[in-house]
């Protein structure tokens, strides 16, 4: 019998996963942005059973709800993978924006580095923003632990920075800089008839 999952012990969980950022942070950035995902799934499982009738659901014993987390009918249901935008909530999309807004301010963005003020309208710019400011807050807390002695800053600015402000600029179309929002139009979508056809195999 699975045993069921309770607000306490994924809190549990995610204090033991915090202080496993804690120790490796400084040393190995990448585990240390794998474990801050690990964190942000707990946290995201008991904010749903704190707002889903504090903590009476069950739920898979797995961390992040993977295979095995069926409905309880026999039935396996495979997690899905959503973009940001359809998974944060209002508060992640107030953290995000503020940031946002920060960022453009602080480097004082300019030209082809300026975030365009629809950037919520647009999906792409809103996937490699919201990327950036996680990276940028696992850079950062890495990089203060370390006291002096890591490089996760450089590496964040050399690495992530300018060349996401580069694909987020041309995630929004030109014309939202100069007359103001434009919505997205729809693209071709790929033409099915074109996919290869199965071989039928030999009896």
């Amino acid at each position: 019998m699975s045993e069921e999952v309770t607000i306490g012990g994924l809190e549990a969980q995610l204090i033991e996963v915090v202080d496993l950022v804690s120790q490796i942070a400084d040393q190995d950035y990448d585990r240390a942005r794998r474990l801050e995902e690990m964190i942000n799934g707990l946290q995201e499982q008991i904010d749903e059973l704190v707002s889903g009738g504090g903590g009476g659901a069950a739920l898979s014993p797995q961390a992040g709800g993977g295979a095995g987390a069926g409905a309880g009918d026999g039935t396996e249901d495979s997690p899905q993978p959503r973009p940001w935008a359809v998974r944060a909530t209002a508060a992640e999309w107030t953290e995000l924006a503020d940031w946002v807004d920060w960022l453009q301010n602080y480097y004082q963005l300019k030209g082809e580095n300026q975030i365009a003020v629809c950037w919520p309208q647009h999906g792409g710019a809103i996937e490699e923003l919201a990327g950036l400011h996680s990276s940028w807050k696992a850079a950062m807390l890495a990089d203060e632990r370390a006291e002096g002695t890591g490089d996760q800053s450089g590496y964040w600015h050399d690495r992530s920075l300018w060349d996401t402000l580069g694909r987020v600029s041309r995630a929004v179309p030109n014309a939202c800089r100069n007359t103001g929002h434009t919505a997205a139009r729809p693209l071709p979508v790929t033409d099915r008839g074109m996919l290869p056809q199965p071989v039928p195999q030999p009896r």
